[in-house]
């Protein structure tokens, strides 16, 4: 009989009480001391950034990004872009959800693409998000 690599695992496996773990490939789970559980399919998001700019191109005269939190008493602390500048400016109350309009800080033709950085700060939060927009310049 010719001992095989699948031979001696079944043996070994069969031998012994500890577990045989063979070709995973990829780890599924990792242990440490401390443990914690994050349901994100269920949560509600602490931050939600929402506008088309933020999938595709959009013309500047059209470029809003709908900011909003499920937090209480949350104020946007910054909202910085090299390429951007938002009216209204930080800091900006989340008691609902803000619409903020995006302009180009240089007269440029084409599609700019950068990113922009949202602080948040709240009474048991701080939290900085960044979200890459897409805004194309007018021409003349």
């Amino acid at each position: 009989m010719n001992l095989t690599r699948r031979r001696l695992f079944a043996a070994l496996a069969a031998g012994s009480s500890i577990p045989l773990l063979v070709g995973t490939g990829s780890v599924s789970r990792v242990g440490a001391g401390h443990t914690a559980s994050i349901d994100t399919s269920e949560s509600e998001p602490y931050l939600s950034v929402a506008g088309a700019a933020l999938q595709e191109p959009v013309a500047e005269s059209e470029a809003t990004v709908t900011i909003d939190t499920q937090l209480e008493d949350v104020t946007v602390t910054s909202l910085n872009a090299d390429a951007f500048a938002f009216d209204p400016a930080p800091p900006i109350s989340l008691e609902e959800p803000v619409s903020v309009a995006v302009t180009l800080t240089d007269a440029e033709p084409g599609v700019v693409t950068d990113t922009v950085t949202i602080g948040l700060e709240g009474p048991s939060v701080r939290a900085v998000v960044e979200q890459d927009l897409h805004v194309e310049g007018q021409q003349g």
